[in-house]
């Protein structure tokens, strides 16, 4: 029996996804102390899952797709770049979900309680939907230039694409940076 990270996510369009690495690379371009996200891996996150042993991944991916198959394709657009604690001490960079806000969120919602009567813990933070685009590396630190960057694209358009479908996903890290698999694609209505 082995356990698999598991995951929920959205991923943008082609086009929107190649924007979006291109405003990675100009952040990467500050030579501040992060972990960027790769091209391949930039997603919107519904649920972290966590680890689910293999043999009960059937029976969780019937319920992810229960759970969300009904919902409607929606149109969504990134927008803005931000941080988390705060734009002035980023820990995690990101840009933000502007349109579609409302079904990632009711989605979020709709999985939070399954996956929650299934044994996944709840999230203790409310859920903003964001694609994460780096995080702070151990013992790093952010630096003017990086601040610099974030506060021009502060306002960037992300652009816009349809979300078809929500996607399964484990993660395995490989020579300190993770790769993702898709598990399941399940197509909304």
């Amino acid at each position: 029996m082995a356990d698999i990270r598991t995951f929920i996510g959205v991923n943008a369009s082609q086009r929107v996804t190649s924007n979006i690495a291109r405003v990675v690379n100009r952040l990467a371009a500050s030579e501040a102390n992060y972990r960027w996200v790769e091209t391949e891996n930039l997603h919107v996150t519904l649920n972290a899952v966590g680890l689910v042993r293999d043999t009960e991944l059937p029976e969780l991916l019937s319920l992810i797709k229960r759970t969300v198959e009904n919902y409607s394709r929606f149109d969504m657009s990134l927008q803005g770049v931000d941080g988390f604690t705060s734009a002035k001490e980023p820990r995690v960079i990101w840009i933000g979900v502007d349109e579609g806000q409302d079904p990632l969120r009711e989605m979020y919602t709709a999985l939070a309680d399954e996956l929650h009567l299934w044994g996944v813990n709840r999230e203790r933070k409310p859920y903003i939907p964001h694609m994460t685009l780096g995080r702070l590396a151990r013992g790093g630190r952010w630096n003017d230039n990086l601040l610099e960057r974030m506060h021009r694209l502060r306002n960037h358009d992300g652009g816009f694409c349809q979300v078809q479908e929500i996607v399964v996903y484990s993660s395995f890290l490989d020579r300190n940076k993770p790769t993702y698999t898709p598990m399941s694609r399940i197509k909304l209505a």
